[in-house]
């Protein structure tokens, strides 16, 4: 029988005389192929030109600044926010205990995500003066529709669904909050970069991105962390009351730095900004303690399925690196009213972009996405091809994240050097990652046919 709090799946995954049937909604590859092209062709693609550019290697150095700001935009708004949205979508009516959300939803919300982040990959690090503002505007305003559709598709499951007490759901609702917040401040973007011939301010670039980081996509992160890996280690959901704190300071950290935008005053701007990477550089660094993991084995995992838990362990124990980073260098720009610690502070946003974000995209997705279904159950070993990925992340976060610490120790060339062989490393993990999925749709047919005989056998029917 089905726990009361079970979200009971079709078949083959479960099998029930009690079992509501709900037709699988497969609009998350759409999404999952979406992000992984923007990664492959834009964000991590330019993790390696970028730095080559920068260093006068190959040509392009002279929009060495349209090329960072589109690189960290397309890695936030396409891989990660396209991915995040895609699965939240496809989770949060489960955990809410409501139906999918219908194709004729997410298919058109897609196009509207997407439309942006190919702007940005095809017009924002090359367009000059008019093209360059016109490009600014286009996708500040571009991107309103789809991340307020995000918010509303999410706000309204998370009304009408169950009311239950559980620190995922109140993570939920703050993210679909901060995706209509970034609705908002995407076109202010726009504006300003419109302003400055297609380009961003650096210090309000800069703070927009942990906004973006800490609002729109933590909160779904540890919403679906802190009710799913818990039990994947073998431990209880953590209840609201450890939750409640870091949640607070998450939010509080991404509301601080929020505010700091709107400030006409560089120290006042700086010190809200240095409180609001303290207080979410110490969420960051508590929240994997309660909520995630950063020991144990996967034993709750079938033996197949534990390798993703690596990912998992490994995302976690980054977020703790980079949080205890931020709250250094926070605190020391709240004191003295002026950003501090850039290389520290370069450590830990790429400590959280490729370590808590993108390694946790790469081992949940192995864990909850039914066209990996089949690799789960499957005896034996994972396979060269599917080990690959998390050694090659591991290698791309440690150089780059030394990038960052080594700021004032190593040359300039060295540290592009360094980060472009972690570009490298990461789109290599990501291509082998792409493979891996298109494989496994592939297969999804013979995938369903044997599930459905094991679940037969079992007696589950």
């Amino acid at each position: 029988m089905p726990a009361n709090d079970d979200i009971p799946l079709e078949p083959p995954l479960a099998i029930h005389r009690e079992t509501v049937p709900a037709v699988e909604d497969r609009s998350y590859l759409l999404y999952a192929a979406s992000a992984l092209t923007a990664a492959l062709c834009g964000g991590f693609l330019m993790a390696i030109v970028l730095p080559l550019a920068a260093t006068g290697e190959i040509g392009g150095g002279d929009r060495v600044p349209w090329l960072t700001q589109a690189h960290g935009w397309i890695q936030l708004q396409g891989w990660v926010g396209l991915f995040v949205a895609g699965m939240a979508v496809r989770l949060i009516p489960r955990f809410a205990g409501r139906k999918p959300v219908p194709r004729r939803i997410t298919v058109p919300l897609l196009m509207l995500l997407a439309l942006p982040v190919l702007a940005r990959m095809t017009l924002e690090p090359f367009a000059k003066g008019a093209a360059g503002e016109w490009s600014a505007r286009a996708i500040g305003f571009g991107s309103m529709p789809g991340l307020a559709g995000v918010a509303g598709v999410l706000l309204v499951t998370l009304a009408k669904g169950r009311r239950q007490h559980e620190p995922w759901r109140y993570l939920a609702f703050a993210g679909a909050a901060w995706w209509l917040a970034w609705a908002g401040l995407a076109a202010w973007a726009g504006v300003r970069g419109a302003e400055h011939d297609g380009l961003v301010p650096a210090t309000f670039d800069d703070t927009l991105t942990w906004v973006v980081i800490f609002g729109p996509i933590a909160n779904f992160i540890w919403a679906v962390q802190s009710r799913s890996v818990p039990i994947f280690f073998g431990r209880k959901t953590p209840p609201v009351r450890r939750m409640a704190v870091p949640g607070l300071l998450l939010n509080g950290g991404a509301a601080l730095l929020a505010v700091s935008l709107f400030s006409w005053n560089d120290e006042t701007a700086a010190r809200l900004s240095g409180a609001g990477l303290l207080c979410a550089g110490v969420a960051s660094a508590w929240l994997p303690l309660v909520a995630g993991a950063v020991g144990g084995t996967a034993k709750r995992l079938r033996p197949r399925a534990r390798a993703a838990g690596r990912f998992v362990l490994a995302a976690n124990i980054a977020s703790a690196g980079a949080g205890v980073a931020l709250a250094w260098a926070g605190a020391h720009t709240l004191l003295s009213g002026e950003a501090e610690a850039f290389g520290l502070r370069d450590a830990a946003r790429h400590a959280l972009g490729l370590g808590l974000i993108s390694m946790l995209i790469l081992g949940m997705a192995r864990l909850v996405a039914p066209v990996f279904a089949l690799e789960r159950v499957q005896p034996g070993r994972p396979s060269v091809i599917d080990r690959a990925p998390f050694w090659l992340m591991v290698g791309a976060l440690a150089l780059r994240v030394s990038a960052g610490l080594l700021y004032d120790q190593v040359s300039y060339e060295s540290r592009m050097h360094l980060a472009a062989t972690a570009g490298l490393l990461a789109w290599l993990a990501i291509g082998l990652f792409a493979f891996a999925m298109v494989r496994a749709v592939r297969a999804e047919k013979s995938t369903q046919a044997l599930l459905r005989g094991i679940a037969e056998r079992h007696g589950r029917v």
